[in-house]
């Protein structure tokens, strides 16, 4: 008997020798999954009005959950210090969540509950669209600082708008075709390589529209696409064969993390070209170890200007890092502008005719044409706002310092 057969043997043996634990009882239903985290807010006082802001501040997302919530705590001290709105100022119901998307669909809940005449949040498509499904089905209005996801405006099971949701921030196919247009129109690219995680919405969301938008064979503009799998880290193979089709651009719609190592593994193959990113490389860590191979630009959704981040900084000790904290600012401002144009609300509007308050909130917010922080703020009749982008360029220095400075903008502003 083999060594392999002699530890089958004695295994079946043991086996048939111990007593079997009893089965488990069967339960009718599975166990329901409980939200991580989702801490209750300070009530409003007496003659404010509530608007909830749901954002995480715990796991993934948190650090621009972060950032969000604090712009929308700047906004609120705004409009308050300017009189509130006919008179009674908002109160802020802050639900400061886990980065899970049950934790944002049960602060929502709460929220409708609670009263709240709106929501401002989240800050990453799959929290947001949580927050819209409830947001939909109570008729309250939510608004979105920074999510891309084409889905969360318009119901992917029903193809219809959703009426209550508003954004005010570009998604991502109209991230797509303005970098496509960037590239065609300011850079002159005739030859595109896009190499795009294969498996994130965000990711091939970008990389679709930037091919239907730059592709032209008629004009002798081609694409040619290249992929690579979640948490891998090595990209040479692809980068090698980039290199033979010799594009004047390299499109990277990825994390800041996958620039940085295409950037510094693009030098060691020999590949010099132009790279383009979109929101995903807005992070103070983009190439901090390794510089692009050649020129680096990338779209945002905005351009914070210089005092807003010097007020921000002050206030919260710490720098803005991107258009977050400013889209929640314009978040809450487009909120405060439907709320005025309400007019003055009675006790009873609040109390127990909210549900047709909220609905005529929706209207209003649907109409709001302001000049925000970031620009103007008005809504399209899908309830996406009607925005270009910023593009932004990478300029690397002596002694590996990398800075980010404004190249210009695509689009309506």
């Amino acid at each position: 008997m083999t060594a392999w057969r002699g530890w089958s043997f004695l295994t079946v043996l043991l086996a048939a020798c111990t007593p079997r634990a009893a089965p488990p009882p069967p339960t009718s239903a599975a166990a329901p999954v409980e939200p991580l985290l989702v801490s209750q807010p300070t009530p409003a006082p007496e003659g404010a009005l509530p608007v909830a802001a749901i954002f995480p501040t715990v796991g993934r997302h948190a650090l621009s959950g972060v950032q969000s919530l604090d712009g929308v705590r700047l906004a609120v001290a705004d409009v308050n210090r300017e009189g509130g709105v006919h008179g009674r100022p908002l109160a802020l119901l802050e639900y400061p969540t886990g980065s899970y998307f049950l934790d944002a669909r049960q602060a929502a809940v709460q929220s409708a509950e609670g009263r709240a005449l709106a929501i401002v949040g989240s800050n990453s498509s799959d929290l947001s669209m949580a927050i819209a499904e409830v947001a939909e089905s109570r008729g309250l209005v939510q608004v979105s600082n920074v999510s891309t996801a084409q889905d969360l405006t318009v119901d992917p099971a029903t193809g219809r708008s959703r009426t209550f949701v508003f954004r005010v921030c570009s998604t991502d196919v109209v991230m797509g075709s303005m970098l496509a247009t960037f590239a065609r129109e300011r850079l002159h690219a005739r030859r595109a390589a896009i190499l795009y995680e294969v498996g994130r919405a965000y990711s091939t969301r970008l990389a679709r529209s930037f091919l239907e938008h730059f592709h032209d064979p008629a004009r002798g503009r081609e694409v040619e696409e290249f992929s690579y799998l979640s948490l891998e880290t090595d990209f040479r193979v692809q980068l090698r064969a980039i290199r033979v089709f010799d594009p004047d651009v390299l499109f990277v719609p990825g994390s800041f993390t996958d620039a940085t190592l295409i950037a510094g593994q693009a030098k060691a193959v020999g590949l010099e070209t132009t790279l383009l990113g979109a929101d995903g490389w807005s992070n103070p860590l983009l190439f901090k170890r390794k510089a692009p191979p050649g020129e680096a630009y990338f779209v945002d959704h905005c351009s914070p200007p210089t005092e807003w981040n010097a007020r921000y900084g002050e206030t919260f000790h710490r720098p803005a890092h991107g258009c977050r904290a400013a889209l929640a600012y314009d978040a809450l401002r487009a909120v405060a502008t439907g709320l005025r144009a309400l007019g003055p609300l009675t006790e009873e509007a609040l109390a127990q005719h909210l549900a047709e308050t909220r609905r005529r909130l929706r209207r209003t917010v649907a109409a709001a044409d302001f000049s925000g922080l970031t620009g103007r703020v008005r809504f399209d009749p899908v309830g996406d706002r009607r925005t270009g982008v910023a593009v932004l360029e990478v300029v690397s220095h002596p002694g590996d310092r990398r800075e980010v400075r404004v190249h210009g903008w695509v689009g309506e502003r």
